[in-house]
Parts: structure tokens; sequence; C-alpha cells
């Protein structure tokens, strides 16, 4: 008789253990999916800021081109 009560109690804290298990698995899963969203975001963002980049840096080599054809133009005339 001691011996399935030994075995009772074994099982109920392997259940008990299991379930906690259980239980910290789906809130990785949930924190995983949320961590994943975050990164899509992020990814996002940041191939928004560098198409930003690229076209500021489209506009800054037309303004030195006109800046340059300005300078060309005052030197003619200089």
């Amino acid at each position: 008789m001691d011996l399935l009560k030994q075995l009772e109690s074994k099982m109920q804290a392997l259940v008990l253990q299991r379930n906690q298990l259980k239980d910290e698995l789906d809130a990785l899963k949930a924190s995983g999916s949320s961590a994943d969203q975050e990164l899509r975001s992020l990814r996002g963002r940041l191939e928004e800021a560098q198409a930003a980049q690229t076209a500021l840096e489209k506009d800054r080599e037309e303004t030195r081109e006109q800046v340059a054809a300005i300078l060309r133009a005052l030197e003619a005339l200089g």
C-alpha cells in the first residue's frame, strides 16, 4: 500500500511539473511570436530608412551638380 501511495505522489508531482513546463512553453511561444512581430516591424523601418537615405543621397548629388553648373556659369561670366 505504501508503494502505491509513493507512486501516486510521484505521479502527481510529475503531472504538476508537466503542466508547469507546458505553461512555460506556451509563454515562450507567445513571447517568440511578439518578438517575431517586432523583428518584422524593425526590418520594415530599416528598409524605409535605407530608402530615405538613398533618396537623400540622390538629392545631394543633384544639388552638387547644380552648384557645379552655377559655378561654371559664373566662371564663364567672369
